[in-house]
């Protein structure tokens, strides 16, 4: 096992933390890293060696969700909204972009430059719905 800066048990308890914070489920975060739920289950404790795939993608996933803490001055619900919400730059919402390769990353990237350009942090991740019968023909779906 190589040695690392952060012990793997710690990454995956933050990682497990961020997800169920943004309102995942362990189906939901397998996904986001590619593996198994079971998988996921059985490192919850000890976490994945460090340099794997899949502890880099934990890494990548707390380092966006502090981006996103940061955006929404720690509102909770504000982050949900946002990460499920769809998303016309990745045409699909944040959460499932974080499904894709990379995709991780397109987030992160689209944060920092969200909390780059925003001078006023309330509005950098707002949602707009569309009206409701424009919103039945996009299945429900809202965009920011």
């Amino acid at each position: 096992m190589k040695r690392s800066l952060f012990p793997t048990s710690v990454v995956t308890k933050a990682f497990t933390w961020a997800y169920q914070e943004l309102g995942l489920n362990v189906k939901q975060a397998s996904e986001i890293l590619g593996i198994s739920p079971s998988s996921l289950a059985q490192t919850t404790l000890l976490g994945f060696e460090s340099g794997t795939t899949e502890y880099r993608k934990q890494l990548a996933f707390i380092r966006m969700y502090h981006l996103l803490i940061s955006l929404s001055d720690g509102d909770s619900e504000q982050m949900k909204v946002w990460f499920r919400s769809y998303n016309v730059s990745f045409e699909m919402s944040p959460c499932d972009m974080c499904k894709q390769y990379d995709g991780i990353e397109s987030v992160a990237d689209q944060l920092r430059t969200l909390k780059q350009s925003s001078l006023d942090r309330e509005s950098a991740l707002t949602v707009v719905e569309f009206p409701y019968k424009e919103r039945e023909t996009r299945a429900g779906s809202t965009i920011h």
